[in-house]
């Protein structure tokens, strides 16, 4: 374990932030510090830490790039600044949830390669390392100027939340860009039946719609994988479609649970029967949706990205 005596966890801004740091700090054995967030009249952010860190070598910020995301951003920004001020020389943004990813390059002309953008900024605010959970592609972290970690959160979740892969079980992935997930899970978990099926997405409107697949759910319980739920209607069209094809049923494991909208009430009319994911944004209560503890997975990886330091 890291030595409780030169490095905290420092606690970021929203829900999330807090129930990941808690659990990472006491996983971790380390002291947590709580700051102060609130904000000007004019809405500016605003950030202190009320504790004496003297002799503290490094710290790991949790700060989930919860709603709304940039000012998720610019704590994290400010809180590195104080952190330096005080003169602690290691700091790693453990973020749970990391925003801005999807627009990993020019989809249209005019568009910025946002996650570019935010990398650069973090870098510069005066974090050493980056961890994050399941970021929607792996080489955006490499815009970090310096060591990054991505956790693959999904075998430790079908661990924690009980479920196995079974003769009658088949892994799904709802594209082509999910499959590499679905590959390494059922490589982990010793699942056979694995495969993709293949979306399109209006660039303009965001309507999705189903063109191939290359699985074969007949009689089979699937379990589909993907990175994070928004609208949910990728996984709603999935699972319409399995279901219509005769799986069994379908569980849902995603890293991250955004939910917006009626999320939940597109997957529950098209036959998903439970979804299983993640500690990284702020829990809403649910009748399908599960929750699994991510801050041993974490802890478990954070000490080794520390030792490097």
């Amino acid at each position: 374990m890291v030595a409780p005596d030169s490095w905290v966890v420092v606690g970021g801004w929203g829900a999330a932030s807090t129930e990941f740091s808690e659990g990472l700090a006491r996983r971790m054995m380390l002291h947590l510090v709580k700051p102060v967030f609130k904000l000007f009249p004019d809405d500016e952010e605003y950030v202190r830490i009320e504790e004496d860190i003297d002799n503290i070598k490094g710290a790991i910020v949790v700060q989930s790039f919860e709603k709304p995301a940039s000012r998720s951003l610019v704590y994290s920004i400010l809180i590195a600044d104080a952190l330096r001020e005080a003169g602690v020389s290691n700091i790693v943004l453990m973020a749970p949830y990391m925003a801005y990813t999807r627009q990993d390059r020019v989809f249209l002309p005019g568009e910025p390669i946002s996650v570019r953008a935010v990398m650069r900024a973090l870098s510069s605010s005066g974090y050493k390392a980056l961890a994050s959970i399941e970021v929607h592609k792996d080489y955006v972290l490499r815009h970090f100027n310096g060591p990054t970690l991505n956790m693959f959160p999904f075998t430790y979740m079908m661990r924690e939340a009980g479920v196995s892969c079974g003769e009658d079980t088949i892994i799904v992935a709802p594209d082509i860009g999910s499959l590499p997930r679905v590959e390494r899970l059922a490589r982990e978990t010793g699942c056979t039946s694995y495969g993709y099926l293949v979306k399109e997405r209006d660039r303009v409107t965001g309507e999705v719609r189903l063109v191939k697949s290359t699985v074969d759910p007949r009689g089979k319980d699937a379990i589909v994988v993907d990175d994070i739920i928004s609208t949910g209607g990728t996984i709603a069209l999935a699972s319409q479609w399995l279901l219509e094809k005769g799986a069994k049923s379908v569980v849902v494991l995603a890293a991250h649970y955004l939910g917006v909208g009626d999320a939940e009430e597109k997957m529950v009319r098209a036959g998903v029967s439970r979804v299983i994911t993640g500690n990284t944004l702020p829990r809403k209560p649910s009748k399908i949706v599960a929750y699994v503890d991510l801050t041993g997975l974490a802890a478990s990886q954070l000490v080794r990205l520390v030792y490097s330091l």
